[in-house]
């Protein structure tokens, strides 16, 4: 680190000089002025929720399918229907609405005053009632294919007077079945049974689908091997027999009795005349017989004997994967509706990474629970001077805001401006905007115009003032979104130095309908939940384009504080707020010098102002409290100058005296103790508290 002998504590009497009189280089676009934060007003009031209505219980106890709406779900408080729901609803029909009414209950229990109770009720049993509507439909599809693959099992394994009992039990009780119905000649099998039935779900599941036909096989080998020893014509004619009749069993098709002593062959023939096998949903079965029809004896004996399997395999195979194809386009078309809504891009990415990358498992979760679980967004200004702006309200108006930045934190959550993006009240092809922290709660346009946060109160005007259309954005932003007012067609949501209006640009009804910035200010890019406050630096490198991203370029460093000061890294140079100077930018490579030199360890080491670029073209300088001042010449690199020698050169012009650049930090002179030097191109500056600062030429 330099050495800064004299820093931390000036020469008294010593002002600060003034920033050079000349113009600069570089003539940036002046820059926008801050914006002061909204005076924020909540009224909590005005997100409460008036009490679910008699025909609103009524609507919920049938949505449920749980029988009359007696007198006593009627008239009982929302928070006893919701413990209602909980315990009357059918746990397999409804699972996760029953969750969430326990879930509900609970939050009730810590706080009666809570809306939740009253928001279930009004919406949220409809939604989570329709979410279990659709599982319960995919439950019954996997439970037809068990039941299926139960019936196949059980003809493949010569179990007789199974019905439609037996194949809908659990599947311990199955198991008890098959040991019961095993004829005495299969005893591996009923041994196997009795073996499974004492186990656990996994050692039932894996005889079932396992252990049933391989036990039924090994007693066939076994039954052959005792007719072999008798008889062994009798046995191959068996064995023949035995092998068309697991074929059929294998498609699975009834097997005719007079089909299993016909030739080869005949028998494939006789299959391919069955209804199953013009079953698209077997066409390797059917393909193969063709195939071995038109070979040799060899041919059909291999079909026969192994060749339906095989081709059984391919067709399960085939059908597995086109069900999991059917599901990844229905996540597919899930994220082509997230990025059409404009609303959603956390749905539409997580659908999108799912499709793409996930397993099959992934799938079907993200269908079943993922989906739900990104619908929150908050939504950011694009207007120049309001850009890092959050849409927000704890209750009443509604606001953009950055919030006001913590003291002693570099930043802290916002609150009250994450929205979670439901189908609209009024209207299920637009949306409406619910408050993450206010359930109940919605942005939705009052009598004025002025859009609040208010409790969702269940009227058909409410849902209409609740509802927004969402469009492309009208900043030149494809991604960008603007959001019609349902009630107001040609109205949008639109931020007015900070407050948000249903406005329609037209600069004749009222002042926010003004046309200045409209297409800036009705537009707003969706970002992620719960957004932090906006810190001073974040707000003017977000809005000052030749400062910021064309200037500093982009975060490298995340911002901190010391000793008061905030400082961020960017790539091409720092940021500094502090209460004295606001926000200033050194570049590089002055921002090395600055940090070298001491920086914010150094009581009153503030920068007052940006870089500024010289008129020479060439060089560059920062000014700080104190006095002090680095300057920067890319032939010499960047010096600090300060205190009484920095007054002096400041007298004679700076770089532009004859003097010309530092080529020097300040330093002790050599051999005079007391005596300060700082060399520059042309000669040097000497200080003595005797003689104060004096300039020598070369």
């Amino acid at each position: 680190m330099t050495v800064l002998c004299g820093l931390f504590t000036p020469a008294t009497g010593y002002a600060a000089p003034p920033a050079p009189s000349s113009p600069t280089v570089e003539a940036p676009a002046p820059s926008a002025p801050e914006a002061p934060v909204p005076r924020e007003s909540p009224d909590a009031a005005a997100a409460e929720l008036p009490s679910a209505t008699e025909t609103e219980k009524v609507r919920a106890v049938f949505e449920i399918e749980v029988g009359e709406a007696t007198k006593e779900w009627r008239e009982a408080t929302d928070m006893n229907f919701v413990f209602k729901v909980y315990d009357k609803i059918n746990a397999t029909n409804f699972p996760v609405t029953k969750a969430e009414a326990y879930r509900v209950y609970k939050v009730m229990l810590d706080n009666n005053a809570a809306p939740d109770a009253t928001a279930f009720i009004r919406t949220g049993v409809f939604d989570f009632a329709a979410r279990d509507r659709v599982e319960r439909q995919r439950r019954q599809e996997a439970w037809d294919r068990t039941v299926q693959l139960r019936r196949e099992i059980l003809i493949d394994a010569d179990i007789v007077g199974f019905d439609d009992v037996m194949l809908n039990d659990n599947d311990q009780m199955f198991i008890y079945k098959v040991y019961q119905k095993a004829r005495p000649e299969q005893p591996k099998l009923k041994q196997g049974a009795f073996d499974a039935f004492g186990g656990d779900a996994a050692v039932w599941k894996d005889f079932i689908e396992n252990k049933i036909r391989a036990l039924n096989r090994q007693d066939q080998l076994d039954y052959l091997d005792r007719l072999n020893q008798e008889n062994q014509e009798a046995a191959r004619r068996e064995a023949a027999r035995m092998a068309k009749k697991d074929a059929c069993d294998k498609v699975p098709v009834i097997a005719v009795a007079a089909w299993l002593d016909l030739a080869d062959d005949d028998f494939i023939r006789e299959l391919l005349k069955t209804p199953e096998l013009a079953d698209p949903a077997h066409r390797e079965i059917k393909d193969a017989a063709t195939v071995a029809l038109a070979g040799v004896a060899a041919d059909w004996d291999r079909y026969i004997r192994t060749g339906v399997a095989e081709a059984r395999a391919r067709d399960d195979a085939r059908i597995l994967r086109e069900r999991e194809e059917a599901d990844r386009q229905k996540v597919r078309d899930i994220k082509a509706k997230a990025d059409a809504s404009r609303l959603r891009p956390r749905l539409a990415a997580a659908a999108g990474d799912v499709a793409a990358n996930g397993t099959w498992d992934q799938v079907k979760d993200f269908l079943a629970r993922g989906q739900y679980t990104v619908l929150e967004q908050a939504f950011a200004g694009v207007t120049a001077g309001r850009r890092g702006w959050h849409v927000r309200s704890a209750g009443g108006d509604a606001w953009a805001t950055p919030g006001t930045q913590p003291s002693n934190v570099v930043t802290a959550p916002l609150g009250d401006a994450t929205w979670k993006i439901v189908p609209g009240l009024a209207d299920a092809n637009c949306f409406s905007l619910e408050s993450a922290t206010r359930v109940g709660s919605y942005l939705r346009i009052a009598p004025n115009l002025r859009v609040q946060l208010a409790g969702n109160d269940g009227t058909d005007v409410y849902k209409l003032n609740a509802t927004w259309c969402a469009k492309a954005g009208r900043d030149g932003n494809p991604t960008n979104v603007t959001l019609e007012a349902k009630a107001h067609p040609g109205r949008y949501l639109r931020q007015y130095w900070g407050e948000l209006w249903a406005a329609n640009g037209l600069s004749k009804e009222n002042n926010f309908d003004t046309d200045g910035n409209f297409a800036a200010d009705i537009s707003w890019i969706p970002v992620g939940p719960n957004p932090s406050i906006t810190t001073k630096i974040d707000e003017r490198w977000l809005n000052e384009d030749w400062w910021g991203w064309n200037g500093l370029g982009p975060q490298t460093q995340p911002e901190n504080i010391l000793n008061g000061i905030r400082y961020k890294r960017f790539q091409k140079g720092g940021a500094f707020w502090s209460a004295q100077h606001g926000v200033v930018r050194i570049m590089d490579p002055l921002l090395n010098k600055y940090l070298e030199s001491g920086g914010r360890n150094i009581p009153g080491f503030i920068p007052s102002g940006d870089t500024g670029y010289l008129p020479d073209g060439k060089g560059a300088r920062n000014l700080f409290a104190g006095p002090r001042g680095i300057w920067y010449h890319p032939n010499i690199g960047p010096k600090l100058i300060y205190g009484a020698i920095f007054d002096r050169w400041a007298a004679l012009q700076y770089e532009r005296s004859r003097l010309g650049y530092p080529t020097s930090d300040e330093m002790d002179f050599p051999g005079v103790p007391g005596k300060r030097v700082s060399y520059f191109q042309n000669g040097r500056i000497e200080h003595t508290a005797a003689e104060g600062a004096k300039e020598y030429y070369n």
